[in-house]
């Protein structure tokens, strides 16, 4: 299956027409995963989505469901019941009984659970390298990092392989993926999808995410589970009665001026002056949609991005999965037990061991320099309805993140980190955001690669450009129009199908530790 053949409208409408089934569909769909090893960490047996199918397709009499026959994934800190979840990491796996309310919100209007998708070990990292079962391959070129952490669920979309997928956010994990694999990421208001059945990063700031071909089917999976909240559930937000809204057709807009953009990396000036355009025609295609640039100082949002991994806050990260550090270490859950702790991947254990290392002191001096900051914040925010960033600032190696972050003996992530930058703040904000593909760079050709297989191109590299648009709390509805007029105004689909051009297939999916 290809181009739109996955999209959630197009797939209703072949039912209907009775050129296709959900069986025909979720059979298809299994033949495509096969193979994607590092993408999918579990696939559902056949005889299990044969029996899912039959079900959907008996009910339909009584009425479908607004997903009837709709493939989808969800990333593997989110449970499904009766599928182990992982997290990323083998030690940690249980079994859970209840589907994540947010899953049996999609399987109630007829979704159809393909599998459990990969991510960075405990949903830290922006890069899609730091897990165990391997590198999902980057839709495009198979050289270069998916994003992380909801790294297979994005590829997955991107690929053609399921019609939408769920991830998480809590530093960009929604967002990253998008922008690397050329498909759309929303990332809603947090608490307003249920977090229950989630596997917490940090818990005050992760929100469940989707990835999707289009804004609209994107925006229809996040109403779905919106809808599965309840007031028993600590984290749940109800809406306010009357939802705020972006002016139309003119709305003002800001950017991150040229001393916060970045853009220098391994593919050198070239690729530094084909990015700033690329973000220049973003800026361009936004005023040309109605909107109006408005001068905004980001220095305040990138303090507060920094708190993310660089503050107090980093305990949350530490303590949401204490108890699994501890069990089986007696007492031992120091920094220097946790860093060394052989059941994490290395980078996964500095960062959590830095979060040890934080006192209650710690944790409430972040919180009040984020309070601070909220304060400089707003009165930046009060000058737009929007701010437009670039999702990422560059396109890394798979091989470069690794040098970096697993070969020398003090494990480092400057390039994971430089990936956060527009990103980081936005939960801590309580921001909404939408990632979208913006248009296509053209970088020079890889002079090298760790290993140079067959079937790697020595042309000029074709890459994805995205940007994610972001306001304030509650504006979702609202900035989801703007986004979707955006990505409509690219002529871009999903994927590199949808961007016209051959993926680079170079690297070997890597197959899941026994």
């Amino acid at each position: 299956m290809e181009g739109d053949d996955l999209a959630v409208q197009s797939l209703i409408s072949s039912y209907r027409a009775g050129t296709r089934t959900p069986l025909s569909t979720a059979e298809a769909v299994a033949k495509q995963t096969a193979g994607f090893d590092s993408t999918f960490l579990q696939l559902e047996p056949a005889t299990e989505l044969q029996t899912r199918c039959r079900e959907i397709e008996s009910a339909q009499a009584e009425g479908a469901g607004a997903l009837h026959g709709v493939p989808f994934a969800v990333k593997d800190n989110i449970d499904v019941a009766g599928r182990p979840t992982t997290a990323a990491c083998p030690a940690f796996q249980y079994t859970p009984e209840a589907h994540a309310p947010c899953v049996q919100a999609l399987l109630d209007q007829g979704a159809v659970f393909i599998g459990k998708t990969n991510m960075d070990q405990f949903a830290a990292g922006l890069v899609g390298t730091r897990s165990p079962y391997g590198t999902p391959p980057n839709a495009f070129d198979d050289r270069f990092v998916p994003g992380g952490s909801s790294s297979g669920s994005a590829a997955a979309v991107a690929a053609g392989l399921v019609s939408f997928a769920l991830g998480t956010d809590t530093a960009g994990s929604g967002r990253v993926p998008a922008g690397l694999n050329g498909c759309v990421g929303i990332k809603p208001t947090l608490g307003t999808i249920t977090t229950t059945g989630v596997v917490p990063a940090a818990a005050s700031f992760d929100c469940v995410t989707v990835f999707a071909r289009s804004v609209p089917d994107a925006a229809l999976a996040v109403k779905i589970m919106q809808g599965a909240g309840s007031l028993s559930d600590p984290r749940w937000r109800r809406p306010p009665p009357d939802l705020p809204s972006i002016p139309q057709p003119h709305f003002r807009f800001g950017v991150p001026s040229a001393e916060f953009l970045d853009f220098s990396g391994p593919r050198g000036s070239l690729a530094e002056a084909e990015y700033a355009k690329a973000m220049q025609h973003a800026v361009d295609r936004l005023t040309r949609l109605g909107g109006q640039q408005v001068p905004v100082d980001f220095g305040p949002f990138l303090k507060v991005a920094s708190l993310l991994y660089e503050s107090g806050l980093i305990a949350e990260r530490y303590h949401g999965i204490l108890d699994f550090l501890t069990a089986g270490k007696g007492a031992a859950s120091t920094p220097e037990a946790v860093a060394q702790d052989d059941r994490l991947e290395r980078v996964t254990a500095a960062i959590l061991a830095n979060g040890a290392k934080c006192s209650g002191a710690d944790v409430y001096e972040g919180l009040t320099q984020l309070h601070n900051l909220k304060a400089v914040t707003r009165l930046e925010l009060d000058k737009v309805d929007i701010l437009m960033v670039p999702t990422v600032l560059h396109h890394y190696t798979v091989a470069e993140i690794e040098q970096e972050e697993k070969g020398p003996a003090e494990v480092a992530w400057t390039q994971n980190a430089k990936q956060g930058r527009f990103t980081n703040f936005v939960n801590l904000l309580d921001m909404c955001g939408v990632s979208l593909p913006s248009s296509l760079v053209t970088l020079p050709p890889l002079s090298q690669l760790d290993k140079p297989e067959a079937g790697a191109s020595a042309e000029s590299l074709h890459l994805p450009f995205g940007v994610t648009l972001l306001a304030p709390a509650w504006h979702d509805e609202a900035l989801w129009k703007v986004a979707e007029l955006y990505h409509k105004s690219t002529g871009l689909g999903c994927g590199p199908n949808g961007h016209g051009v051959t993926p680079v297939h170079a690297r070997l999916p890597s197959a899941a530790p026994a």
